[in-house]
């Protein structure tokens, strides 16, 4: 009897002292639990101390991290990784070592059986609820002069301090992950992943074939979720306005989580107008850009539901667009005062632009054509007589968005076809300061410079390769050639002879080949200047840069030479070498 009493008042006073945990208490066990780097046991804990106390303003700080943090770890989110091929292995966030199969090229493979719809899914369904929940907790922190310091420990990182302002940005980019993701939710993204990487594997990926193939990917799948867009979105506006105006007030001196950078205050405060103005055009009416009166905006259009994603794209020709195929230069009215020229010259920094022709006319003179081109770019006309042979008929840069040409030979054939190409800078460097002359070149002294053609379908047909080059020690004949890539990522062997020419002064050199050299599209190559014989040997040297950009749609690589009596190469962010690779895209 004694010990059945005993017993009794030992779990008694156990339920006692567990019951006693204060929230304080539940939050220094979270705390120490992240400092263990236990994720999942911290949040625990933090979630019992908001049960005890909704108010906690740090627990709320810290739970709102942590719930997101658990995700990849609770059954929705860990059976989805799984799906789509992360190994379970390796799943933990502060030494994450999953990663995706890859095939023998180091490229991912595409989940058997999955959608490109889950994912969307996945975010609406398991995701939002997460980041919503996020939201209401830091929104329940109203103290300006909230404060909490992490140890290094906690943070697995360094230590840092986090003030109100801090969580009033958290909070701004949590709304704007819930707005993506309500906008996200409500296109069609229904999609094979293993049917576009078979695609790819084929080398028939491109844009152009993915649309043709999914007629309905990116039109509405619903629209109910765009109003909790919209007010996702004001919401984002909201907290950054706080917390700009919050951090932007700080002394100087003190250091937190986000800080205010003061050569980054101009941009900055464009970014906040933009967002005023978007914000002010949903809750009163349209409004002129204050960084540009030109231009006006009504954010109430991509919410109301009556332009889709994929009305608002142009016709796509593998991975180029088609010039003046731009549906709606306003974008579902959303922007009013671009032009479709501003559009098309803004997307040629992205996209290849296809010359579009119209209908031919006949004059005395000859035949008149008109096509569709941008302004400020070069083209190449070219005309044949049996769609297989072509000759360049005239060399131009477009003056406006429709220019038109007169073919004053065109009656002495009885068919003549026509088209029009850009002829691209691939990569081009040439603007980049001289830091110094690499060389001389020798038939012991070789230099190449790699370079990569766009990934479009196609090929390629080289028109110029332009080196500065200086003549160091006397004239030179330099002849350029093109190379492939061998798998050591030096030059392998020769495939093409460009041209060569004497060097006599210092300055940019062309080299233009005399015949046709077809190139494939996202293959490397590299450009290798040697002499043109022994007498020419050590008289010119290549000039190279610090600069490790470029202009241009291709990629600038390494550069190599041969002066250690066999092919070195060296990555680009040694100095790549000064030159210009400009080429026609040609389309199947």
């Amino acid at each position: 009897m004694k010990t059945r009493i005993l017993v009794s008042l030992i779990a008694g006073f156990l339920c006692w002292n567990a019951s006693a945990q204060t929230a304080d208490d539940w939050v220094s066990r979270g705390r120490s639990y992240l400092a263990a780097r236990d994720i999942t046991d911290a949040n625990a804990s933090f979630a019992k101390a908001l049960a005890l106390n909704p108010n906690h303003e740090n627990a709320n700080a810290l739970y709102a991290v942590t719930r997101l943090l658990v995700l990849p770890s609770q059954p929705a989110g860990s059976n989805f990784l799984t799906r789509i091929g992360f190994p379970i292995a390796g799943r933990n966030i502060y030494a994450w070592s999953s990663t995706l199969p890859k095939d023998t090229n180091g490229l991912w493979l595409a989940p058997n059986g999955v959608n490109a719809n889950e994912f969307t899914a996945q975010l609406r369904t398991n995701v939002l609820p997460a980041v919503s929940g996020a939201i209401d907790n830091l929104a329940a922190i109203t103290d300006t002069n909230f404060i909490i310091s992490l140890t290094s420990s906690e943070t697995a990182t360094a230590g840092v301090t986090v003030d109100y302002g801090d969580l009033k940005l958290i909070q701004a980019g949590l709304y704007a992950s819930e707005y993506f993701i309500y906008a996200l939710n409500a296109q069609n993204l229904d999609a094979q992943l293993t049917a576009i990487r078979a695609l790819y594997t084929n080398g028939a990926l491109s844009v152009g074939q993915v649309l043709s193939d999914y007629p309905q990917l990116f039109t509405f799948a619903t629209t109910n979720d765009l109003q909790a867009a919209s007010v996702a979105f004001i919401n984002a506006v909201n907290c950054y306005m706080t917390a700009s105006k919050f951090i932007r007030a700080r002394p100087p001196s003190e250091v937190r989580l986000f800080n205010y950078d003061e050569a980054m205050a101009k941009s900055e405060a464009g970014f906040r107008l933009t967002l005023q103005d978007l914000k002010n055009s949903l809750e009163f009416e349209p409004q002129f850009l204050a960084l540009d009166p030109d231009l006006m905006v009504d954010m109430t259009a991509q919410f109301s539901g009556d332009t889709s994603w994929r009305n608002l794209l142009p016709k796509f020709d593998s991975n180029a667009i088609e010039l003046g195929s731009l549906p709606d230069e306003t974008f579902g009215g959303v922007i009013y005062g671009l032009t479709r020229e501003d559009v098309e010259s803004h997307l040629s920094e992205r996209f290849v632009m296809l010359p579009v022709g119209y209908a031919p006319l006949l004059s005395t003179d000859g035949t008149v054509l008109a096509f569709a081109t941008l302004r400020g770019h070069y083209y190449a006309l070219e005309a044949s007589t049996n769609l297989v042979d072509w000759q360049v008929v005239t060399n131009f840069t477009a003056a406006s968005a429709v220019t038109a040409l007169t073919d004053s030979q065109a009656n002495i054939f009885r068919t003549r076809f026509y088209r029009l190409r850009e002829v691209l800078p691939i990569v081009s460097n040439l603007k980049k300061t001289v830091n110094g002359y690499f060389g001389p070149i020798s038939t012991n002294f070789m230099i190449g410079q790699e370079f990569t053609l766009p990934l479009d379908g196609g090929h390629y047909v080289l028109n110029k390769v332009t080196l500065r080059l200086n003549p160091v020690n006397g004239d030179g004949n330099i002849s350029v050639s093109i190379w492939s890539v061998g798998s050591d990522n030096n030059p392998s062997s020769q495939i093409a002879f460009v041209a060569s020419q004497v060097i006599s002064s210092q300055g940019n050199q062309d080299f233009i080949p005399s015949t046709s050299i077809m190139l494939s599209a996202g293959v490397s190559y590299y450009v290798v200047a040697t002499p043109m014989t022994l007498a020419d040997s050590g008289l010119v040297s290549w000039a190279w840069t610090g600069s490790t950009s470029w202009d241009g749609n291709g990629v600038l690589g390494g550069f190599a030479d041969t002066q250690p009596g066999h092919w070195e190469n060296f990555p680009i962010s040694g100095g790549p070498q000064l030159i210009s690779v400009e080429a026609t895209h040609v389309f199947p």
